[in-house]
């Protein structure tokens, strides 16, 4: 019977002849395989009954100990005596075997889709879980651990009752090495096994089919010293052992005011962050936290209104942010140690001493510094187990990427073997847009589901299933009655604060592993819940009859309150910044309007596909056209908002670049730049530098978008005012020599309703009141760390001769420069800009003015479809497809 016809059926084996020359297996790339060692030119008989049907010589060299090579030892002769392997036994010799390496979501989901599917009678799989651990963990709840809102068996339930009502098998172990042999060419007849399976305690487990689902470890020794003091926070014994260092130095420090507890974390993604505010709430004023990340940003991934809902409450709580820095050691504090002068014998009890961590920054402008630390946790940094499970004598038998992730087909199949499939983190499946899938539950759910299926379709001999990953939106704990939540499939949302918790924790019971654990946890989770609520309405009451205040002092502690709101300096504006922001005197800024942001993703109305991404110091959001193919145009693109706000995900500016990238057919590069007054000019210049170098360099050669499509003789730089002005400088900067790469050529530079301005009046702004040059001034120096004003070469860039002679040498080939005819503040000054340029001896084209009739300032943002913002957009692409 064929390979195909039956894959789980395995013939019956040949007694005696030796294994044919002729059909010795190769590996995918036609080289002679682990089959051709010396070693295993045996006889196709078994030492063993039933081996596998793989060479007896292979398995003895498998058991045999005492050997230096990689575990395995050679035999001395073929009469030696091997003590045969322990073997896995499989209750039916002729049902398919599934063996799923890894309990977490990925794999025990799998195992229960496998069980839930409707098999025929003769094939339905048998099934063996394993993993490390005898208990399932529910990741994302790991912090509850530590606020107390949850208990052990609510989120870390034994397999052995989730699968208590299955014919699942549970196995606890550890892998020791993946033997696969799905990828060997074979004639019909032969066997059809996938593989063996090897484990730390000495069992083998032949199998049909093989599901990789080991997840990822942290990666703990990274630095000097983060092996020996950090800890991490990915496993249950991980959370207990952080659980128990807090309530040590809790109990030590009970009853003290001083010192507090100082927590150091390093890392602010989302387990970084989770981790902050959850240890910021529990310890109060009694500790403080010290969160550390080598970007200036918290959860770069993370969208927008998770990201700003979980600074909030961390700038709300004891918290010190460390933002740009990175950890270059960790070491215990000597009583020698300056910094350790804070506890006087250092030691908090007899096994616990205070660390030193050394930071060293990662953006201009910040200097070292030393922290001490009670508790180190680390977050950053994770490694795949799959490399080190590859047989010694073929490494590469199972294909990986740089990361050590699994590569697999769309179907979840591992490349080449088409009877393992690997989910999860062990596996390395991109997005259509490109981007490798996020190590989140939600994506193993996901392709737990599939995997299950399409093992199904495979042994019924059916059409496997591509996987495609739907991101239904992000969840975060922000505390024991705060989280955010971000629905992809309803925009611009953003559940906080209790909504937000009681909605992610109905999402999260929902998603228990099932039924009857749903119900428990959920009956558990809903009786705390009304517990805390009674407690909270009995104290609201018993606050409400405060005892009785005499008149007199009633009146004087109202003329009190009022005096200090009056002196409030988080309530007097500083400065005032219309239609943008608001600075209070005590440093507090308010930006008006609406801070809505969209995600990136596939818009439905273009099909252009955005991401945001990383790119060197900077971030940027980067969209690719539908249907890009061969070589296009680059559009780095600057947002307006006068240097103070707006960002590459505000509606407007997102909506535009869907709707530019889909007309032009041009990658499109939108640039996250640092607002000010919090990072004044230069950094919003520095961060535009930054995107487009990393544009040029095709993503520092890491990108695929740029890697596949973009052409460098077609660079174009685009922004509206703020933007536009920024496009000018970041193009001032690429004159100078060896600046740009060789082979980037600057084709335009687009400037619409450029911000300029000057100490001079011009055109028709000799007719501005006083007043305005006042607030250009004004605002202008409110954007800039040091400038002169207004005649500042960055606002005014054609002020004198140097600076005329800088400004004509900018090295683009073509510039276009547009206008609002009702664009009172900045017309005169676009007008001032086209004339300055064509006069002052610039090598390249400047083409005619383009005018935009009866509208105002950045006006095509909300009118895009109007007449005037079709034309504007027109006259843009053709700009760029010139």
């Amino acid at each position: 019977m064929s390979c195909r016809a039956s894959p789980w059926i395995r013939p019956s084996l040949p007694a005696g002849p030796r294994f044919p020359t002729s059909a010795r297996p190769r590996s995918p790339l036609g080289i002679r395989n682990l089959w051709k060692n010396p070693i295993l030119k045996g006889s196709w008989t078994l030492g063993v009954p039933n081996m596998f049907a793989l060479p007896s010589r292979l398995f003895r060299c498998m058991a045999s100990s005492g050997s230096g090579d990689g575990g395995f030892a050679r035999p001395t002769s073929t009469d030696e005596v091997v003590t045969p392997l322990p073997l896995y036994s499989w209750p039916d010799k002729q049902r398919p075997r599934v063996c799923i390496l890894g309990g977490g979501f990925g794999g025990l989901y799998t195992a229960l889709r496998l069980e839930s599917l409707v098999w025929p009678s003769d094939k339905k799989p048998q099934v063996v879980l394993v993993d490390q651990s005898d208990r399932f963990v529910f990741k994302p709840m790991l912090y509850e651990l530590l606020s107390g809102e949850v208990d052990v068996w609510e989120i870390a339930p034994s397999f052995t009752e989730l699968l208590k009502n299955t014919s699942v098998q549970f196995v606890r172990d550890s892998v020791k090495l993946l033997r696969p042999s799905d990828h060997f060419r074979r004639d019909p007849g032969e066997s059809c096994t996938g593989g063996v399976v090897h484990l730390e305690s000495g069992t083998v487990i032949e199998y049909d089919w093989l599901v990789l689902a080991l997840g990822a470890e942290a990666k703990i020794d990274v630095v000097p010293g983060s092996a020996e003091y950090a800890l991490p926070f990915t496993t249950l014994e991980d959370a207990l052992r952080v659980e128990s260092k807090l309530k040590m130095l809790e109990r030590k420090r009970f009853g003290k005011s001083s010192p507090t507890i100082e927590v150091a974390i390093v890392g602010l993604g989302y387990s970084g962050v989770e981790l902050a505010a959850t240890i910021s709430e529990r310890l109060k004023n009694t500790g403080t936290v010290k969160a550390i990340n080598v970007q200036t940003t918290i959860c770069p991934t993370a969208p927008q209104g998770n990201r700003d809902a979980a600074l909030k409450v961390l700038e709300s709580r004891n918290i010190q942010l460390l933002l740009g820095y990175f950890v270059t050691c960790i070491k215990e504090a000597s009583t020698s140690d300056d910094s350790s002068s804070t506890v006087t014998d250092s030691e908090v009890d007899g096994d616990h001493k205070k660390l030193i961590l050394d930071l060293q920054p990662a953006e201009r402008g910040l200097k070292g510094q030393t922290l001490e630390a009670d508790l180190v946790l680390w977050t950053v940094g994770s490694t795949s187990q799959i490399p080190r499970l590859q047989p010694p004598d073929a490494p590469y038998v199972i294909p990986l990427n740089g990361r050590g992730q699994v590569e697999t087909e769309e179907t979840l199949q591992v490349k080449g073997h088409p009877r393992t499939f690997a989910i999860g983190d062990s596996a390395a499946l991109r997005d259509p847009s490109g981007k490798l899938l996020p190590a989140t539950a939600q994506v193993a759910f996901q392709q737990a589901d599939f995997a299950g299926w399409n093992l199904w379709a495979a042994i019924n001999d059916r059409p496997l299933l591509p996987f495609r990953f739907q991101n239904l939106g992000e969840m975060m704990t922000l505390g024991r009655n705060d989280a955010a939540i971000t629905a992809s499939f309803i925009e611009g949302l953003t559940l906080e604060g209790p909504l937000g918790h009681a909605a992610r924790k109905l999402v999260y019971c929902l998603r228990m592993p099932t039924d009857e654990h749903r119900v428990k946890v959920g009956i558990s989770w809903f009786t705390k819940t009304t517990i805390d609520s009674l407690a909270s309405v009995q104290n609201a009451v018993a606050n409400s009859f405060p005892p009785p205040t005499p008149m007199a002092d009633s009146t004087t502690n109202s003329s009190a309150a009022a005096a200090a709101a009056a002196m409030d300096p988080d309530s007097e504006v500083a400065f005032d910044f219309p239609p943008y922001l608001c600075q209070y005197k005590s440093g507090r800024v308010h930006r008006l309007g609406s801070a809505l942001t969209v995600p990136a993703g596939t818009d439905a109305a273009t099909g252009v596909v955005s991401k945001d991404i990383r790119a060197g110091p900077a971030s940027v959001r980067i969209y690719l056209p539908p249907g890009a193919t061969g070589k296009i145009p680059v559009v780095v693109y600057f947002h307006g908002g006068g240097f103070v706000v707006g960002s590459p995900a505000r509606p407007g500016t997102h909506n535009y670049l869907n709707d530019l990238v889909a007309r032009s057919g041009a990658i499109g590069v939108s640039v996250y730049y640092r607002l000010a007054p919090e990072h004044k000019l230069p950094a919003a210049y520095d961060d535009a530098w930054a995107a487009l170098r990393w544009a040029v360099t095709l993503g520092d050669g890491e990108e695929p978008w740029l890697l596949d499509h973009a052409d460098l003789s077609r660079v174009f730089l685009a922004g509206c005012s703020a933007g536009a002005n920024i496009a000018h400088n970041t193009a001032v900067r690429a004159s100078a020599p060896g600046a740009l790469p060789d082979g980037v050529t600057l084709r335009g530079l687009a400037l619409v309703h450029p911000y300029f301005t000057g100490s001079e009046a011009v055109g028709g702004e000799v007719a501005f009141a006083p007043e305005i040059r006042g607030f250009m001034e004004r605002t202008w120096r409110f954007v800039v760390s040091e400038t002169v004003g207004l005649d500042d070469p960055r606002a005014c860039p054609f002020v004198d001769e140097a600076a005329r002679k800088v400004a004509a040498g900018i090295p683009c080939e073509r510039v276009l420069v547009c206008i609002a005819e009702n664009d009172v503040l900045l017309k005169e000054r676009g007008l001032w800009y086209y004339r300055e340029l064509k006069a002052s001896g610039y090598a390249g084209e400047v083409e005619e003015l383009f005018e935009s009739k009866g509208v105002d300032h950045a006006f095509h943002f909300d009118k895009l479809d109007t007449e005037e913002g079709v034309k504007l957009q027109e006259r843009l692409v053709a700009f760029i497809k010139a």
